[in-house]
């Protein structure tokens, strides 16, 4: 068992088990979930005012602040633990192990205020600046508090790092974020009593529970954000709960009140964070287990909070070894089910196992590429190792190579795979069969190539006593397997789906991998390379995700020494026993869960969105993968994947994917699922353009409208808005007034000037929000036009009523998307005028009472 403390208890597990009348059935039942959005808003706003109240109380902050957050499931528990004497004697033991394994305290991810400018004037200490405020001793457990006795330093860079290891320290050994609220432990008691059964009346309330958490999390930030500016407006309304709220936010004795509200939101932020990753914990169990499901899978789409804005990679990975590459990171960061999740237990792990060994992203260079896509990265382009290059590791790397027989290779039924026998002078070939060995690699760690070349001989040797002692006659890998000729190749990609189906086994081979040795299997060991397996090359391309997915239960991971372990193996065990907080990783690489069919055809949707940041060496390559993992024939065009599909769900559209061209009804399909950022650019005026960056991800748009795919277009219904010309010109000249000077622009965003006689003046005045004055600068040059029509589009829910709003919050860029589609000769396609594509942008809010559902056909 890892050893980890845990976090603290206020009440055991025995008394809060106590305190439910069945843990069975119990009611978890969310009613504020119920209510309109306007209304639910101001709900959770008026309850952050007894929150407040709590947590100023000036000896029992935390238990009065858990008495109320309880008060979001009112029936789940018959009374509150603070008030129960008596406890259960059933066994809780299995709900105290996982509470072992969470970590102490979530990362940090605010800053606290721990100094102020008289302490620092005077040459104190921190403790005499919160001592002042009258709130140390109250917020900070006792053990902690000698920490704060240090005297300020005089150097300037000294005092800086002194007050930035106070923070960790502070965080790590607050009341509100070491010890957990009973709303998770009841939770976690329920987990404990289901194990890996599915439940998914319990799943479902459970995730209501989870996103209206991070709708108050995001409502008090709000109301902090409102102390902080001192705007008093929204609170005029003589409504007595409202007076209570603005009497809670703008109190007349001010003493200790910042440090109020920042402990509100540390505990808000602690019950949030632990509630999802109990949430993932369960959820992912139960799949690998029982094995995913589209309805578990669904499940991993959590709502994120607006905090998360304003964070990037560093704020996770903090200074981490450059052996670990930005970009792989950032895959993880980025994936719609990493939202808040703690990377800290990975990256140590990860460090400690690479910790000698510098950067390998860029040629020349000892540090990590920029990650911001996989181009930056030379290991997916100009690093690319030579064929063959690598060697068993036994081997003094002068081995022979031994190429193919092409005669047994065309005499060879389809599928083919190379005969495990080591007595052959040249490769010969058998029909793959259950007996056959698959292996999955990337090609950058030099055991690419193709079979006219040959692989060495060390290299074959190798493969053939693996596939013995893993009791297989036949082993596969691309390069002895996928033959240059046109039609050979062709042919050989339209089986890459039979042989990782069929085969007994499929072996990752990746060098990250192979240097970890697994034959103790202690659970550090299999944590250690649970997180290599996260970051390490073989998981981030797009071939070995297919090949992954079409292997599933038959992955098994080469280690050192080949030593191999099976991959379901190891994840059940991370999660029966390794930390919680790295277990639940495992919902980033949701392509490594189980299945229960893992030769099925997969949605384009799904594939779509998990192909959305996976790079493939090939041009083209990307829409091979995404057919052959929806079981079409290897096509080489988007137009061809397209045209073997009927339906499309139009949630998944709303994306920042490029679209075909040329091909008249198809102007609306991405022609690649693969989702780079994006360079866009807005006038400024005097020759001067706003630079900026975006990435809009697609989501499987599970949930919202399925449009047919005709040979005529796209005909479906979508949640329209029509723009006339008076409304985009005054959209535009909103836009124009809420320009501003600054200093300086958001990461991403730059200036270009058209002429070099433009430069930017002191006063150039730039737009807050870039791509939704792009938006509005291109409706108005389609609205030119005389005759023409323009509309903004969103998807709607499958039912064709109301708008989805599924893949809403999903990730770190929290904005409204819409599609702009303009009519250039309304003359009409049957019923329906056609409609022109014109691109995906950000847009401000879903307010204009004009919205409505239409049937439309864009081509």
């Amino acid at each position: 068992m890892v050893d980890l403390p845990g976090p603290r208890q206020i009440y055991t597990f025995e008394v809060v088990l106590g305190c439910l009348d069945d843990l069975q059935h119990l009611d978890l039942t969310t009613p504020l979930c119920d209510l309109d959005e306007h209304e639910k808003g101001w709900q959770l706003k008026e309850f952050c005012a007894p929150l407040l109240l709590a947590i100023k109380h000036p000896t029992d902050h935390f238990q009065l602040a858990d008495l109320k957050l309880s008060s979001l499931l009112p029936w789940a528990l018959k009374r509150h633990p603070m008030t129960q004497t008596s406890k259960t004697t059933t066994d809780v033991s299995k709900a105290r192990c996982v509470l072992s394994r969470f970590p102490r305290a979530p990362q940090r991810l605010l800053t606290l205020p721990l100094n102020n400018s008289k302490s620092i004037a005077n040459k104190g200490t921190i403790w005499d600046g919160i001592k002042d405020g009258r709130w140390a001793t109250k917020y900070l457990v006792p053990e902690a508090r000698s920490h704060f006795h240090h005297r300020l330093p005089d150097d300037p860079t000294s005092l800086l790092q002194l007050v930035s290891d106070l923070q960790d320290i502070a965080w790590e050994n607050l009341y509100v974020t070491t010890y957990i609220d009973t709303n998770n432990m009841v939770f976690l008691l329920k987990i404990a009593s289901l194990g890996h059964t599915p439940n998914l009346e319990f799943a479902r309330s459970f995730l209501r529970y989870v996103n209206l958490l991070a709708e108050l999390v995001d409502e008090y930030e709000g109301l902090v954000d409102a102390v902080n500016f001192g705007v008093h407006e929204p609170f005029e309304d003589s409504a007595p709960s409202v007076q209570a709220l603005k009497s809670a936010l703008f109190p007349a004795d001010t003493d200790g009140h910042e440090q109020g509200l920042s402990m509100l939101k540390a505990f808000l932020w602690s019950a949030w964070q632990r509630s999802i990753m109990l949430y993932f914990y369960y959820v992912i169990g139960v799949q690998l287990w029982q094995g995913t499901t589209s309805t578990w899978s669904t499940l991993l789409a959590v709502r994120g909070v607006r905090r998360l804005i304003d964070l990037d990679s560093s704020n996770y990975r903090g200074e981490s070894a450059q052996y670990l590459c930005n970009w792989a990171f950032e895959l993880l960061r980025t994936s719609r089910t990493s939202l808040a999740l703690d990377f800290r237990r990975m990256i140590a792990l990860f460090d400690d196992h690479f910790k000698d060994l510098d950067g390998r992203c860029i040629k020349g260079s000892d540090l990590s590429c920029k990650g911001d896509l996989a181009e930056s990265c030379q290991r997916f382009t100009s690093a690319e190792a030579k064929s063959q290059s690598a060697h068993a590791t036994t081997c003094d790397g002068r081995c022979s190579r031994i190429r193919w027989s092409e005669a047994a290779y065309r005499k060879c039924a389809s599928p083919r795979a190379v005969l495990a026998d080591e007595s052959h002078s040249t490769l010969h070939y058998a029909k793959a069969s259950s007996n056959t060995m698959a292996i999955s690699h990337v090609w950058s760690h030099g055991q690419g190539g193709r079979p006219e070349d040959g692989i060495n001989i060390c290299l074959h040797q190798r493969y053939c006593r693996l596939a013995s002692s893993l009791g297989c006659e036949t082993y596969w890998i691309d390069s002895a397997c996928i033959p240059d000729d046109p039609q050979l190749r062709k042919e050989a990609i339209m089986t890459i789906n039979d042989i990782f189906r069929d085969s007994k086994v499929t072996i990752v081979s990746d060098q990250d991998l192979q240097s970890k040795a697994v034959t103790g299997l202690s659970t550090n060991d299999l944590e250690t390379l649970f997180s290599i397996l996260l970051a390490c090359d073989w998981g981030v391309r797009a071939w070995t995700m297919l090949e992954a997915i079409r292997g599933n239960e038959s992955i098994h991971i080469l280690c050192a020494d080949d030593q191999t372990i099976r991959l379901v193996d190891l994840l059940r065990r991370v999660h029966n026993d390794g930390a919680v907080d790295l277990a639940v990783l495992l919902g980033s690489a949701q392509h490594l869960l189980p299945s229960s069919d893992a030769g099925s055809a997969r949605s384009v949707e799904e594939t779509g969105y998990l192909l959305s940041q996976r790079h493939a060496s090939r041009k083209n390559d990307e829409i091979v993968i995404w057919g052959l993992l929806s079981n079409l024939s290897a096509p080489r065009e988007a137009l061809q994947l397209w045209q073997g599909h009927d339906r499309v769900n139009t949630g998944f559209l709303v994306s920042s994917a490029p679209r075909t061209k040329g091909f008249k009804g198809y102007g609306w399909a991405p022609e690649t699922p693969y989702i780079r950022p994006q360079q866009r650019s807005v006038d400024l005026g005097d020759g001067l353009r706003q630079l900026y960056s975006i990435r809009f991800p697609s989501y499987d748009g599970r949930g919202s409208y399925a449009a047919s795919i005709t040979p005529s277009g796209l005909l479906g219904k979508w949640f329209i808005l029509e723009l006339d010309e008076d409304a985009i010109s005054n959209l535009c000249e909103n836009c124009q007034d809420e320009r501003s000077s600054t200093l300086w622009l958001d990461e991403g965003q730059d200036l270009e000037s058209s002429s070099p006689t433009a430069d930017k003046a002191p006063d150039t005045k730039f737009f807050p929000r870039p791509d939704f004055a792009n938006a509005c600068n291109i409706l108005k040059a389609c609205s030119s036009d005389p005759v023409a029509q323009v509309r903004i589009l969103r998807p709607l829910d499958a039912d064709g009523i109301g708008p989805y709003n599924g893949g809403n919050r999903r990730g770190e860029d929290f904005v409204m998307l819409i599609a702009i589609c303009v009519c250039i000769n309304p003359i009409g396609h049957g019923d329906h005028d056609e409609w022109q594509w014109q691109g995906v942008y950000e847009w401000i809010d879903d307010s204009h009472p004009d919205w409505r559902p239409e049937e439309m056909i864009i081509i």
